[in-house]
C-alpha cells in the first residue's frame, strides 16, 4: 500500500496481517479525500486506524494535530512502525487505547474524523462517541458494509459513496 498524494506521496506503508482488519484500498482513499478536500491545517483523528494509512495520508496533505488511535495490538506495531517510516513522533500522534476511552480522557475536537471500524463489529456506541468530538462545522467519514445505515441527531448526512463490499458516509457537524 501506498501514500497517493502530498508530501509523502508514493510512500510504500505496511498492512497488518490476518483478516481482523480490511485495510481501505488506495482507490477508496483516494475518492475519500477528494470529497474531503483540502484539509491543510485541519485538525484530524483516524479513529480504528489499524495501518494507519488514512491518518499518514492526511498528514501528508497537510492537516495538522493527527491523531491516530488503534486497539489491537498487532496493528498498533504495524501504525508504530508505519509512522517511524514516515516522520517523527511530533508529527502524528498514535495511541494504543479504545478510541471510546482514549477520547473521553482527551480535551481534543476534530475538524475531521474518518472511522473505519472492523466490518465484523461495527459498535454504535462507539461511533456516538467519536461524532461528539467532531468541531462544529467538521466533517465525519463513516466506512461501513453496504448493509449498515447509521444516522445521528446532531450531524447532517452530506453523501454516500458505495464501493464493492464497502461505502463511505460523509457527515457534517450542524452549527
Amino acid at each position: 500500500m501506498r501514500i497517493i498524494a502530498g508530501e509523502f506521496k508514493s510512500r510504500v506503508i505496511k498492512n497488518p496481517k490476518g483478516h481482523r482488519t480490511h485495510p481501505m484500498s488506495e482507490r477508496i482513499r483516494g475518492s475519500l479525500f477528494n470529497v474531503i478536500g483540502d484539509i491543510g491545517g485541519l485538525s484530524f483523528l483516524d479513529a480504528f486506524a489499524g495501518s494507519g494509512a488514512i491518518a499518514i495520508e492526511a498528514l501528508s496533505r497537510g492537516a495538522i494535530n493527527v491523531h491516530a488511535v488503534e486497539i489491537n495490538a498487532d496493528s498498533f506495531e504495524i501504525l508504530k512502525e508505519n509512522r517511524n517510516l514516515i516522520t517523527d513522533s511530533d508529527r502524528i500522534q498514535i495511541h494504543r487505547a479504545n478510541v471510546k476511552t482514549w477520547l473521553k480522557n482527551s480535551d481534543n475536537t476534530f475538524d475531521v474524523i474518518v472511522a473505519d471500524p472492523p466490518y465484523d463489529n461495527v459498535s454504535m456506541n462507539a461511533i456516538d462517541v467519536v461524532a461528539d468530538y467532531l468541531s462544529v462545522g467538521g466533517l465525519l467519514i463513516l466506512s461501513l458494509p453496504p448493509a449498515e445505515h447509521i444516522s445521528f441527531k446532531h450531524l447532517i448526512k452530506l453523501d454516500e459513496k458505495r464501493y464493492g463490499n464497502a461505502k463511505l458516509v460523509f457527515y457534517k457537524r450542524k452549527k
